[in-house]
């Protein structure tokens, strides 16, 4: 693929991002894709054949930037807390670049087929995830956490973070809180996180 080919590609997949998960329309045909990319339909079909190749390349990508930036910016001198805000930080952070990511995967739960080959192509890096759960272990040891299965205390980091970003329509009205105080609320996060799962 030549350059130029290579950067329409990706110019496709960067308009596709916006549009599903950055403005949340799932909707999207792949004419209004096409048209806010500049490119004709024909050219999107070209690299893509249908929406549905599209989207699912796209949220595999999304995923993959983030775990990316993970690898790169989680310093392995860091302390274990240090370690879980900095991941905090950048799950907050790639919310507000996509903020209805989450919530498009949340609503394709019984979408088996395409679960299937998005978590085909994002397993987790099984050593990072033993390393986390060695340290995690270690700072139960020392009485800083609550002795609990690792996997609990990783689906209460997970809930914490995402149940407020992925509900957050539904929390702003619920709580009648307005677009600047709730990200005030998203803003402080992390720090209610950590005073909630890390004893000291």
């Amino acid at each position: 693929m030549t350059a130029k080919d290579k950067g329409t590609e990706e110019l496709i997949k960067e308009t596709a991002k916006r549009i599903f998960f950055t403005e949340g329309k799932f909707n999207a045909t792949t004419q209004e894709i096409a048209d806010a990319a500049g490119v004709n339909r024909t050219l999107l079909h070209y690299y893509f054949r249908s929406r549905d190749i599209l989207l699912e390349k796209v949220i595999i990508e999304g995923h993959q930037e983030f775990k990316q930036k993970m690898s790169e910016e989680v310093n392995p001198d860091f302390t274990f807390k240090e370690k879980v805000g900095h991941i905090i930080d950048m799950w907050i952070d790639h919310a507000k670049k996509y903020p209805y990511l989450d919530a498009y995967l949340a609503s394709q739960i019984h979408n088996s087929q395409m679960v299937d080959n998005i978590h085909a192509k994002r397993k987790p890096d099984e050593e990072m995830v033993q390393t986390f759960f060695a340290e995690m272990q270690v700072e139960m040891d020392k009485g800083n956490i609550p002795q609990m299965d690792h996997y609990q205390f990783l689906l209460n980091i997970i809930s914490l973070v995402s149940y407020p970003l992925t509900m957050r329509p539904l929390l702003e009205k619920g709580l009648e809180l307005s677009k600047k105080s709730y990200n005030k609320l998203i803003a402080e996060r992390k720090d209610a996180i950590l005073k909630t799962i890390f004893r000291k």
